[in-house]
């Protein structure tokens, strides 16, 4: 009750900060409890000591994989792992649609089952409509079915307050308490898995919004500035202007391509770096030198797409475009052993007072919220500036996360 609550309570971003600290501490919470009481396994006398003991013993095994989400496929290796810690001989996972799969203990009669599991859904489907655990009475119109089955314990899996899947439990006799504490704990594990896995697939919907609303920031001054340029040569240097309009072309295109290009390479990103300099350069000519310091080591590792080349375009347009004369940006990429250090600095106009990047709404601000979403809050970005001296951005990006790999 105190959880749903809070759901309510707080913004739909920081909801998932909740489920992962939920799901973390419920999980971390079994291990130790696990841990503690099978050193002292002799106590358990009960039937119900021993149930909790199962219980807790599942917790640290095979319901991570509902990770992938609740598929036919997941359904059956969760529950291989399930049903020896189910309290009854066969147990069964149903979507609000269908049944996901069943599986019984090996060696019991209760496989017979599965030929009957048609005649349950609707009772089933109904139990799972209502939220809370039913029993569901089995052969009732066949009272001398040669199946050994005759009652199922149903507990529905809810997500976000709503019962989006059901564990099913068999027995072959009314279940005791003991019983259905196991199976309505097991489906609470279940749910926080499912919990995670919405929480990810919003997670990495938000990132990708994130990386669209991005690439629309990509100033149409710009776009306008740079065709001007290449105009500009047509007369007077029509070799280089066709160069720049093929790079213009695949700048373009990289620019613009489709939302499943969430990571590149720092090699790539570096690429697209240089053609944005490349347009930037022939506009401001010798008021603008560029320097590189890239450790070849670090040129695999994977960046989100869109690091570099807005601290990049930040820096022209806030630090190099206001002051009269010169200036310089630097580029860096270090090699910190299993890190990899990006330093964007110029020497221009340097800001007055410091930014702040959580209210911030241009391109360092999305920046940052896309660097936490994916390696975590000490991962944004760092900002160094003096008014009159420039500007210095810098951040850290892990050589290796799992799950971050460029398409």
């Amino acid at each position: 009750m105190q959880l749903g609550i809070l759901r309510r309570m707080i913004p739909p971003m920081s909801w998932l900060a909740v489920v992962l600290v939920e799901a973390g501490l419920t999980t971390l919470a079994a291990a130790s409890v696990f841990l503690l009481l099978r050193r002292r396994h002799l106590v358990f006398k009960t039937v119900e000591e021993r149930a909790t003991l199962r219980t807790l013993a599942f917790a640290t095994s095979a319901v991570s994989t509902l990770r992938q989400g609740l598929t036919t496929r997941t359904a059956l290796k969760v529950l291989r792992s399930l049903v020896p810690q189910s309290g009854g001989p066969a147990a069964s996972l149903y979507d609000t649609r269908n049944l996901l799969g069943f599986q019984a203990a090996p060696g019991s009669r209760a496989d017979h089952h599965a030929r009957h599991v048609a005649e349950e859904s609707e009772a089933v489907q109904a139990a799972l409509a209502s939220g809370r655990t039913r029993l569901v009475r089995l052969h009732t119109q066949e009272p001398t079915s040669p199946c050994p089955l005759r009652v199922a314990v149903v507990a529905p899996l809810t997500v976000d307050e709503q019962p989006v899947a059901a564990l099913v439990t068999y027995h072959s006799a009314e279940p005791s308490p003991a019983q259905l504490s196991v199976a309505t704990d097991l489906a609470d594990l279940l749910a926080t898995q499912l919990r995670l896995q919405r929480a990810d697939q919003q997670q990495a919907a938000l990132v990708r919004s994130e990386l669209r609303a991005l690439r629309a920031q990509i100033s149409p001054h710009f776009i306008y500035n740079t065709l001007t340029t290449i105009t500009s040569f047509v007369r007077t240097d029509p070799e280089r202007a066709r160069d720049l309009l093929t790079e213009f072309a695949d700048f373009s295109r990289r620019a613009f391509r489709g939302p499943s290009s969430e990571f590149t390479t720092l090699a790539d990103e570096l690429v697209y770096v240089n053609q944005y300099l490349k347009f930037e350069q022939a506009r401001f000519g010798d008021r603008l030198t560029v320097r590189y310091h890239i450790d070849p080591e670090v040129l695999s590792t994977v960046v989100p797409a869109l690091l570099v080349q807005p601290l990049v375009e930040n820096a022209v347009k806030h630090g190099i475009e206001p002051r009269l004369g010169k200036g310089q940006i630097t580029i860096e990429a270090d090699d910190q052993d299993d890190e990899c250090l990006i330093l964007v600095r110029d020497d221009g106009e340097g800001l007055e007072k410091p930014l702040d990047l959580a209210e911030h709404q241009g391109a360092l601000g999305n920046i940052d919220r896309r660097l936490s979403h994916i390696f975590g809050p000490a991962h944004g970005l760092e900002i160094i500036s003096e008014a009159g001296k420039g500007t210095s951005v810098r951040v850290r990006i892990p050589k290796y996360r799992p799950g971050v790999k460029a398409s």
